[in-house]
């Protein structure tokens, strides 16, 4: 089964509920992703898709200031942890394992990988060493870009929309 609708095409690598669950989080304060398959280091976990934006929306990441990448069906649903098991590379539209994912883990990021600010700001409690213990976002008060000095995305994504579907 796809978590994407069908009038978005199949892609390469789509997370099915065959490989993910998205499941409810302690307290019924969201939903996250779910691995129930083992994935190793280096291992790409998922492809995703989703529609170009200007706006921050709770399932959107950051491509670069002002053009975001909606995906309310899956990759919006990627919960953050400061040490994740899992990076993304925005310009191929992936996510790999960064450490062991066993079945039953949930699939995380860190947002500062993309975000400069969140749409909706939160203390992180994740508990992971380091824990930052604050809001992530590269470009929260007081705290350097995490990302300062890297290159800007190339012109896969300069002459982007707001809206357009990200076609993969």
């Amino acid at each position: 089964m796809r978590y994407y609708p069908d009038f978005v095409p199949s892609f390469a690598h789509e997370p099915t509920a065959e490989n993910f669950a998205i499941r409810p989080i302690d307290g019924n304060v969201g939903e996250g992703v779910v691995a129930l398959t083992d994935f190793a280091p280096g291992q790409l976990v998922f492809a995703f898709t989703g529609f170009f934006v200007s706006e921050i929306t709770l399932f959107t990441l950051q491509v670069r200031p002002g053009l975001y990448l909606h995906d309310p069906y899956f990759m919006g649903k990627v919960l953050h942890r400061c040490d994740p098991n899992c990076d993304v590379d925005m310009e191929a539209r992936t996510f790999h394992a960064r450490k062991p994912i066993r079945a039953g883990d949930w699939v995380t990021m860190n947002y500062e990988q993309t975000e400069d600010q969140l749409f909706r700001a939160f203390r992180c409690h994740c508990g992971d060493t380091p824990c930052h213990d604050q809001a992530p976002g590269r470009l929260v008060v007081g705290r350097a870009p995490a990302n300062a000095g890297v290159e800007e995305f190339d012109a896969v994504y300069a002459n982007a929309e707001p809206g357009a579907y990200l076609h993969m």
